[in-house]
């Protein structure tokens, strides 16, 4: 494409030359009319010679000519010049909004297809601080039911209901953390599981995620693993907001079947047996 300078150059010198074509000399007189009365008589020149005053008049006007025609040149340069200027101004803008553009694309990540179903579901999601990444958030519920999978009594349970948010971050389609916030503020949820981020224990949270459904079906595992108190991995013993570890203890209800074992354990320990009797399902019981 030619260079707006270029052009401007080019198309200013066909003007010059346009101006410079006009010349003093090369104007001539066809001929003279005069009208006298009704009659018009025309004059045609048959031949011309030479005259000094002619010459003269002719050069003064010469000069004249030559300067307008410097003037208009001046005039048409600095026009031009102008433009040419302000087209050069434009194209540095265009080109700095142009950048500015692709260096907001360049860290920008396009949203997923999140519909009115997905926010049902407490689904949402922002922008990391990368291109890449995101931060999904869903709404869940932090509610204890067992203490290393014994249940405890759903009266007391029930009271350590809480609202929590699953923070689940993602690069690309990675997954790179899930861990669980508070609803105001999103600052890590108090349980007896957070260590700031939370511990999973063994559990494994899906690699990879292909729709907005993967990302909520990982935060519902998270909210069924912290259903369970591991008192093997325990990171705060007196969480805020949640009773002690020892105070939930004295709530757990043991099975029937436990509590005939330990009713046998009683009985051995005051016999003085010792031996070991297993329950139905594997587990030990010292006696």
């Amino acid at each position: 494409m030619e260079d707006i300078a270029d052009r401007a150059e080019r198309d200013k010198n066909i003007m010059f030359d346009c101006l410079d074509s006009v010349d003093i000399d090369k104007i001539e007189s066809d001929g003279l009319s005069i009208r006298v009365g009704d009659k018009l008589l025309k004059l045609n020149v048959v031949s011309q010679s030479a005259i000094p005053e002619v010459a003269e008049i002719k050069e003064e006007f010469r000069l004249k000519l030559n300067e307008q025609q410097r003037l208009i040149k001046q005039k048409i340069n600095d026009k031009i010049n102008e433009i040419t200027e302000y087209h050069h101004s434009m194209r540095i803008e265009y080109r700095r909004k142009e950048k500015e553009l692709k260096d907001i694309l360049a860290r920008s990540a396009p949203m997923p297809d999140i519909n009115y179903v997905h926010a049902q579901q407490g689904l949402s999601v922002v922008k990391g601080d990368n291109a890449d990444s995101l931060i999904w958030l869903v709404q869940g519920v932090y509610w204890p039911k067992t203490i290393d999978q014994r249940q405890i009594d759903p009266k007391f349970s029930k009271k350590m209901i809480s609202n929590v948010v699953f923070m689940i971050t993602t690069n690309k389609q990675m997954v790179t953390s899930v861990s669980t916030r508070k609803p105001i503020g999103l600052d890590y949820f108090s349980h007896y599981h957070q260590s700031r981020p939370d511990c999973w224990g063994k559990w494994k949270n899906t690699s990879n995620w292909k729709t907005p459904n993967d990302i909520i079906k990982i935060a519902r595992e998270a909210e069924a693993v912290l259903e369970n108190i591991n008192t093997g991995s325990v990171a705060d013993q007196n969480p805020r907001g949640l009773p002690r570890k020892s105070t939930l203890s004295r709530h757990i209800i043991e099975s029937k079947k436990s509590q005939t074992i330990g009713a046998l354990n009683q009985t051995a320990r005051r016999s003085g047996i010792s031996e070991e009797v297993r329950s139905e399902d594997g587990e030990v019981w010292s006696l």
